[in-house]
C-alpha cells in the first residue's frame, strides 16, 4: 500500500517542482545586449525584465514553459524553454520600423491623448494585487551610498495611495563621507513606496504635462513590417515656458487604445527652469531627472511591467558641495484580480526600505524573479549579505 501511495505521489512531485532559467537578449543584427526586455509567461501572471547587461533569471513551474518576450524596438517574440536551463541566449530582431510620420487629428490631441489614458485606466479598474521587487540605490560623489530592495505586495485599490506590505528586504548604507548628515539628504523626497504604484495606475506624471498649455505636442506613427502599428506623443516645454522643464514621449497603441511606455526626462533647453531647492540642513540643485514606466499586454492581461526614477543633484552642506544621485526600480513578478485586503498590522508606511535593514527569511534576491545586478553592482554589495 505503502509502495502503492509512493508511485501516487511521484507524478505530482515532478509536476510540481520549479525550474529556473538564465538567459540573456541580444540584439539579433549587433550581438548587443537588450535592456528593459519584458518577459511575460503564458497562462500565468508571472514575469521579470532584463537588466541593463539583457540578462535575466525567470523561476517557473514545471508546467510553464512558454514565455512571450516584449520591447517596443523589437519583433515580439515567443519562446519555449527547453531542458537547457542556464546560458541561454536569447536573439530579438530589430522592428525595422517604416519611417515615422506625423499624424493629423480632427479634434485636439488632448482629447486623444485623454481617451488612450482614460481606457489604460480603465485597465486597473478592478482591485489589483501586484507582487513586485523593488530597489532603491543612493549614491554619493559616484559611489554607493546606500542599498536596499526587496520583494513587496502592494494592493491597489483605485485611490490617492496603496498599501504596501514588505515580506522580505534587505538594506546597507556604506561607510563614506556622507554618513555625519544622517538620512536627510540622501533619501530623495521623490521617493514614495506608497504612491509609486497608484500614480503608474493612474498616469498623472503624464497627463499633467498634457494638459499644460505650456507644452508642445505632436503624434507621430510607424508601422513594422510586421504590421505592428504604434503611435508616439512628443511632448516639450514651449520655448517661452519660464516653468516647466520635462520632455520625453509616451508611446501608444492606438487601436486597442493603451499606454506601453513613458519616458519622462529634463529637457536640456529647458534645465534652467529648474530652481535650487531648500531643505532642512541643505540645499539641492538638480542636474538630472527622469521618470519611465513600460506597461505590457499579454493573454489579455495588461499590466505594469516596470517603473524607474533617477535623479543625480548637487547638495550643498554649509560649505561643503556634494555629489549626489539616486534610482528606484520596480518590476511585477505576479499580478491578480482580488478583493482582498492585507494584515492592518503588516502594511508599510515608510517612503523607502532602507530603515528596516536586514529583514528576509530566504534568500529571495537568488530564488526570485528580480531584477539581475550589473556586474558593478555586484562587486560594490558584496558586503550586504556578510
Amino acid at each position: 500500500m505503502r509502495l502503492f501511495l509512493l508511485f501516487c505521489l511521484f507524478p505530482f512531485y515532478i509536476f510540481a517542482q520549479n525550474i529556473t532559467y538564465s538567459a540573456i537578449v541580444l540584439d539579433k543584427e549587433t550581438g548587443k545586449p537588450i535592456e528593459h526586455v519584458s518577459i511575460s509567461v503564458y497562462n500565468s501572471n508571472n514575469a521579470t525584465l532584463t537588466n541593463s547587461e539583457g540578462r535575466f533569471r525567470i523561476t517557473l513551474p514545471n508546467e510553464y514553459k512558454k514565455v512571450n518576450f516584449n520591447h517596443l524596438s523589437y519583433d515580439r517574440l515567443d519562446y519555449t524553454f527547453s531542458n537547457q536551463t542556464d546560458n541561454i541566449i536569447i536573439y530579438l530582431s530589430d522592428s525595422a520600423f517604416e519611417m515615422e510620420e506625423m499624424v493629423m487629428y480632427n479634434k485636439p490631441l488632448k482629447d486623444v491623448i485623454k481617451e488612450v489614458i482614460d481606457n489604460s485606466k480603465a485597465k486597473f479598474s478592478k482591485d489589483v494585487k501586484l507582487n513586485t521587487y523593488y530597489r532603491e540605490m543612493m549614491n554619493v560623489n559616484g559611489e554607493i551610498y546606500s542599498y536596499a530592495d526587496g520583494i513587496l505586495d502592494y494592493y491597489f485599490k483605485n485611490k490617492s495611495s496603496s498599501n504596501v506590505v514588505v515580506d522580505q528586504s534587505r538594506a546597507l548604507v556604506f561607510t563614506n563621507d556622507f554618513k555625519d548628515y544622517g538620512d536627510s539628504p540622501v533619501k530623495f523626497y521623490f521617493l514614495n513606496l506608497q504612491t509609486l504604484v497608484t500614480n503608474a495606475f493612474k498616469f498623472e506624471s503624464i497627463w499633467n504635462i498634457v494638459k499644460n498649455k505650456k507644452y508642445d505636442l505632436y503624434i507621430t506613427s510607424k508601422k513594422a513590417s510586421n504590421g505592428r502599428e504604434l503611435k508616439t506623443l512628443y511632448f516639450e516645454p514651449s520655448d517661452d515656458n519660464t516653468q516647466n522643464y520635462y520632455k520625453g514621449t509616451m508611446v501608444f497603441d492606438e487601436e486597442k487604445k493603451l499606454i506601453h511606455e513613458i519616458d519622462i526626462k529634463l529637457s536640456p533647453k529647458h534645465i534652467k527652469n529648474l530652481k535650487e531647492e531648500s531643505r532642512v540642513i541643505y540645499k539641492i540643485q538638480y542636474t538630472d531627472l527622469s521618470f519611465k514606466q513600460i506597461y505590457n499586454d499579454i493573454d489579455d492581461r495588461y499590466f505594469l511591467a516596470y517603473d524607474t526614477k533617477r535623479a543625480q543633484g548637487e547638495v550643498q552642506v554649509s560649505n561643503k558641495k556634494i555629489k549626489i544621485g539616486g534610482v528606484s526600480e520596480l518590476i511585477t513578478l505576479n499580478s491578480k484580480a482580488t478583493n482582498e485586503n492585507p494584515n492592518p498590522k503588516k502594511i508599510y508606511f515608510e517612503k523607502t526600505l532602507e530603515v528596516l535593514g536586514k529583514n528576509y527569511k530566504t534568500n529571495f534576491w537568488q530564488d526570485q524573479n528580480v531584477i539581475l545586478l550589473n556586474e558593478k553592482e555586484e562587486q560594490a554589495l558584496k558586503k550586504i549579505n556578510n
